[in-house]
């Protein structure tokens, strides 16, 4: 899937362009990028993938009803969730909805800027109290009887009060979950008991902040349904050893094949896919050496978000599990921007990228992904491969066999 965003980089109509003012600004070299770009130089230098670690895991992963189940028990109880971008609440009374997490959920943003994850349930009868979307207000009011809650959850306030002696305001009203915003991203533990969340991200922690999250926007949003295992989404970022031959009509051309480098910190993954103008930088002395223009930078938030660093834009992937068809799945993908489109030139230039990227997926990616769970479920493969030239596939999968 991850392949066929990159497109968005690459549009070159004249309808499509972006007024200077409105580009992403290329980003200063970042000095613990420069062993990478030096391995990648050397790679180039002599042609062919890195050679990593490959490795096998089981094909009823994608399509056991009990494995899934499994996944639910461990990953997607036990395990904070990047749910959110910082831009995504960018000021007091800024509240968004979540629906993937087992429970409805609402984050909010406080006065004093804090960041709270609620059970979207109201205290009074079970109602959702936000409706589904983006939201900016003081109160989050039910709308069945007109319960109100500050941003933190407390209520305080209730039509007719004096029909319900047993309550007073200000009191405890919607539940709260474990919330922890760090490094431009927001992240909750779908569990009541839980202590506050601890991504562990290490160096990738560092990464995030060199990106700037919090300067960007949230631009768009698209929801994809899919008849798909959820790991199958975040496989398809996982490798660029089919860009020639899937894409070899699109993005092909535009990256180095069959060539990755990738790390694995803690749970969580770093990806990078050279482009072709990567070679450039041998040009260049290693302190000028900027790694996102000439890469997609990938990046999976264990367990089941996919953050990708674009040339001049962010995307996140959230992937979420069907509760009971391992056969099925949603993701939601976001853009956010520099820079929100301030004219007509830029307002095409993102409209175009952003038609691309939903029509090549759906097309492609999701078409392709869709033949093989089918595969997958049919019972004729026992063990998926992934080889060495995927190290960043065999990462992930041996970050879900270390969480079991």
């Amino acid at each position: 899937m991850v392949e066929l965003i990159y497109i968005v980089s690459h549009v070159s109509s004249e309808s499509a362009t972006v007024p200077k003012s409105s580009t992403f600004t290329s980003m200063s070299a970042y000095a613990p990028f420069q062993p990478i770009v030096r391995q990648i130089l050397d790679q180039l230098a002599v042609g062919g993938p890195i050679r990593s670690t490959g490795g096998t895991f089981p094909a009823s992963d994608y399509a056991d009803t009990s494995h899934l189940q499994h996944e639910f028990d461990t990953l997607f109880s036990g395990f904070p969730q990047a749910v959110a971008l910082s831009p995504d609440l960018p000021e007091p009374g800024s509240q968004i909805t979540r629906d993937g997490l087992g429970l409805p959920v609402v984050l909010t943003r406080d006065e004093e800027g804090k960041v709270h994850a609620l059970a979207n349930v109201c205290a009074h009868r079970g109602a959702q109290v936000v409706e589904h979307g983006r939201h900016c207000s003081k109160r989050l009011t039910c709308p069945y009887h007109g319960w109100s809650y500050q941003p933190d959850g407390t209520l305080v306030g209730l039509p007719d009060a004096g029909s319900f002696p047993d309550r007073t305001t200000p009191a405890p009203g919607m539940r709260s979950l474990p919330v922890v915003e760090e490094h431009g991203v927001i992240w909750v533990t779908p569990s009541f008991d839980a202590e506050p969340p601890s991504p562990g991200l290490g160096p990738i922690a560092d990464d995030l902040d060199h990106f700037s999250i919090t300067t960007h926007h949230h631009w768009r949003s698209h929801r994809f349904e899919l008849d798909l295992n959820w790991k199958l989404v975040i496989d398809t970022f996982l490798e660029g050893y089919h860009f020639s031959t899937l894409h070899r009509n699109t993005v092909g051309p535009l990256f180095v094949a069959n060539l990755c480098v990738a790390d694995r910190f803690g749970p969580h993954v770093r990806e990078v896919l050279p482009r072709r103008t990567f070679a450039s930088l041998a040009d260049q002395e290693p302190e000028q050496w900027d790694l996102v223009p000439h890469t997609a930078l990938v990046y999976v938030l264990f367990p089941n978000t996919v953050f990708v660093m674009q040339t001049d834009h962010i995307e996140t992937w959230r992937v979420m599990p069907h509760p009971t068809d391992p056969s099925r799945s949603t993701t939601d993908l976001d853009f956010y921007v520099p820079q929100l489109p301030e004219t007509d030139s830029a307002l095409r230039h993102w409209e175009a990228n952003w038609r691309i990227t939903i029509d090549t997926v759906i097309e492609e990616d999701f078409a392709a992904m869709a033949g093989v769970q089918r595969g997958l479920a049919s019972g004729a493969l026992e063990q998926i491969t992934a080889g060495q030239n995927e190290p960043a596939l065999a990462m992930f999968h041996q970050s879900l066999v270390d969480a079991r």
